[in-house]
């Protein structure tokens, strides 16, 4: 039996269908899955909460769990004309927009078929992802002809437009240069940054500059001596002998990673890694610091 979270969702309290698998219509929990023209609703809307994520999707709940998984909410979608074919949609809520971003920036191809939906979205043969405020919504169908992908589409943007109608991507997105950087290699790493269990997220993308490829990133916390401890924890790692630990630049010897620039700058640390050239290297540290 499906597990069915006790959940207030845009001010309507999810309490379990008949059959204790989900929600009914009857419980008005439908602005999620708005009526789309030729289909059939949803008669059911299954709500996943973290025990029951790994029940519906085995292996791959742990991606969700990874970035603070809150609920996901499953509904099928029948054709009116021809009952075989189907559009199931699929909501997970990610306790934030940069978490949902998150998920969505490990899920998208490179290149994706972007389409304007949400924030962001791409397409493939019978399936379609966006994010939008603190959702992840994967669309997906057996069958790939145009006609259900434009349902598809006009789903989606039904979805977004009831969650967000003017929707940006997270401000963290903003604090990374534009020059250079590769373009769909924005990602944000929620846990296990570099490999390191004590490096917080981070946004991370790709950069490019007269032949040389590289990355940069932003790690933003609570505060300073959040900053402070994440490099002291570093440096001890690294077996390097800080001293004193202050704001401004930090060059960390990572066996796993080479060297690891950082500047210390306020609640943030900003840095690149896989670089060698250091022209580049302190160009990226002086532009941190200002």
């Amino acid at each position: 039996m499906l597990g069915v979270v006790a959940l207030l969702l845009f001010g309507i309290t999810a309490t379990a269908g008949a059959s204790g698998a989900g929600l009914t219509e009857a419980d008005r929990h439908g602005k999620l899955f708005p009526a789309l023209e030729g289909w059939e609703s949803p008669r059911e809307i299954d709500v996943y909460d973290w025990d029951s994520l790994w029940d519906i999707i085995n292996g791959a709940a742990d991606l969700y769990y990874a970035y603070d998984f809150q609920a996901m909410y499953w509904g099928r979608y029948d054709k009116s004309d021809d009952e075989e074919t189907y559009i199931v949609m699929e909501i997970y809520r990610q306790g934030s927009p940069l978490m949902a971003f998150g998920v969505y920036s490990q899920e998208r191809p490179r290149p994706p078929r972007l389409v304007d939906v949400g924030v962001e979205g791409f397409a493939a043969p019978g399936a379609l992802h966006f994010f939008v405020s603190d959702l992840y919504v994967r669309m997906r169908s057996h069958d790939t002809s145009v006609e259900t992908a434009a349902a598809m589409l006009k789903l989606a943007e039904k979805v977004a437009g009831i969650v967000d109608p003017e929707p940006e991507l997270p401000a963290i997105v903003h604090k990374l240069p534009e020059e250079g950087r590769v373009d769909f290699s924005e990602e944000y790493i929620h846990t296990n940054f570099l490999g390191h269990t004590f490096l917080p997220g981070a946004f991370v993308s790709a950069y490019e500059v007269d032949g040389t490829r590289f990355n940069l990133f932003v790690m933003e916390l609570e505060d300073g001596n959040a900053c402070k401890e994440v490099l002291a924890d570093y440096y001890q790692f690294s077996g390097q002998e800080p001293g004193e630990i202050t704001e401004g630049i930090h060059r960390i010897e990572d066996r796993w990673n080479g060297e690891v620039g950082m500047v210390w700058k306020g609640n943030a640390l900003y840095g690149y890694y896989n670089l060698e050239d250091t022209e580049l290297q302190e160009q990226y540290l002086q532009l941190f610091s200002r």
